[in-house]
């Protein structure tokens, strides 16, 4: 692998982390990215012409009826070893993802910045909410969603604590909730939370959105 990796191979694999899955043992040898059917403008618009200027590629997207979702798939070898080179698991990898150190110890802040922004793209979200029942809360804060919330969500304790990592370096607070699931076989969950306009202002001008359906709600 390269010593240096660039910033959009970053937010491609902060995309892949997000939304992606990779086989490269057995017969079938695949890099497959998709997304719910509300995402196909991001994808069509910005992940597959990305996808298709950094690896010298030509990859249109298609619908997965099976489960409902829209994004692609990678056959190229060189592409599959690029993703093998970085330490990605070939099957599940919901559990043990993590962001590669090659990543996580960049020298370039951009690097940094664009997987964050291809993980949250996929796997984040941006929500607004009121302060109900704070008695210290005007009446317009406690009947209108107002006060923002960026969360990234994970099941893989490894990736949670590099994103804290890369979190805390880029000047972010944030609050981690887990939540044990009730249902049998589920993962636990984990829940990085930044609160407040400050932490997504910051967001906005330093790490930014590509998925239309996330800008939205802003």
């Amino acid at each position: 692998m390269k010593e240096n990796i660039t910033p959009e191979l970053a937010e491609i694999i902060g995309i892949y982390v997000g939304d992606g899955y990779l086989r490269y043992e057995g017969s079938r040898k695949e890099l497959d990215i998709s997304g719910g059917y509300e995402e196909k403008e991001y994808y069509d618009n910005h992940i597959i012409p990305l996808c298709n200027t950094t690896f010298n590629i030509s990859i249109t997207g298609k619908f997965f009826p099976s489960r409902s979702t829209y994004g692609f798939v990678i056959r190229d070898r060189s592409v599959l070893e690029i993703f093998k080179e970085l330490g990605f698991p070939s099957g599940n990898k919901s559990t043990i993802i993590k962001i590669p150190d090659i990543i996580k110890y960049s020298n370039n802040k951009e690097v940094i910045i664009r997987f964050l922004r291809g993980y949250f793209d996929t796997d984040g979200c941006v929500c607004f909410r009121n302060r109900k029942g704070g008695k210290s809360y005007s009446e317009y804060q406690q009947k209108y969603h107002y006060h923002p919330r960026i969360i990234l969500t994970s099941v893989s304790k490894p990736l949670v604590e590099d994103l804290k990592v890369i979190l805390t370096q880029l000047g972010f607070t944030f609050n981690i909730f887990i939540k044990e699931s009730k249902q049998k076989n589920w993962n636990t969950s984990f829940h990085i939370t930044l609160v407040g306009k400050s932490n997504l202002e910051r967001w906005m001008a330093l790490i930014g959105m590509k998925n239309t359906a996330k800008q939205s709600r802003y």
